[in-house]
Formats: structure tokens, C-alpha cells, sequence
């Protein structure tokens, strides 16, 4: 085995660990949802939809990928529940003298007249 494959297997594993925390309580097709979505981000370096079901590398049409993941994303139960267990997994990492640090800047461009969240 060489060093490449080595690596490759224990991303994997801290990958299928964290889903495990994640996704827990979850069904079955969201934990798959959850670990597509981690493991194609990370494949292709990107958040684009097109870039991650691109990464999937799946035998059905690239647009029935981005078309699955899309309907996936957009369920805000799976969004409340990542987010209740993100807390979970950090609480014991915050203490008093923590900074927790915001952005709260607008998005200024001033040719993109149709874009959503402009100032």
C-alpha cells in the first residue's frame, strides 16, 4: 500500500466518522445525501452543485446528480438538524473567553442588478 492510498483511507474514515455524528437519527438516504455532499466537495474543491455531482463521478446523467443533490439541499429539517448537531459537537469547545467573530458586510456588486441579498 503506499502512502497515497493510505491517506486516501483515513480521509475516508474521519469522513464516514463525522457523517456517523452527523447524520445521526437521520434515514438512510440523507446519511448518503450528507456523505455525497462532504466527500464531492472536498473531491472537487468547490461548492458548486455541478463541480460536486461532477466529483460523484455517478453513471447516470450529470444533471439527474445535480437535480437529486439540488431537492436535497433545499430540505430545511436536514439543515436545522446538521446545524443542531454542529452545536452539539462544538459546545465543548466555547468557553467564556472565546471569540465568536461575525461578518455581517453586504455584497456589493454593482452590475449584478437581479442577484438576490445585494445591497
Amino acid at each position: 500500500m503506499n502512502k497515497d492510498t493510505k491517506l486516501i483511507e483515513r480521509i475516508n474514515d474521519q469522513l464516514e466518522n463525522f457523517v456517523e455524528f452527523i447524520a445521526q437519527g437521520l434515514s438512510l438516504p440523507k446519511r448518503k445525501f450528507i456523505h455525497q455532499m462532504l466527500f464531492g466537495i472536498q473531491a472537487s474543491r468547490d461548492i458548486k452543485l455541478s463541480e460536486v455531482a461532477r466529483s460523484l463521478n455517478e453513471e447516470i446523467r450529470l444533471l439527474k446528480t445535480e437535480m437529486r443533490l439540488s431537492r436535497n439541499i433545499q430540505d430545511e429539517s436536514l439543515s436545522a438538524h446538521i446545524n443542531k448537531k454542529l452545536i452539539e459537537h462544538s459546545k465543548n469547545k466555547i468557553d467564556k473567553d472565546t471569540v465568536l467573530a461575525l461578518d455581517l458586510t453586504a455584497i456589493s456588486k454593482p452590475y449584478a442588478q437581479k442577484m438576490d441579498f445585494l445591497s
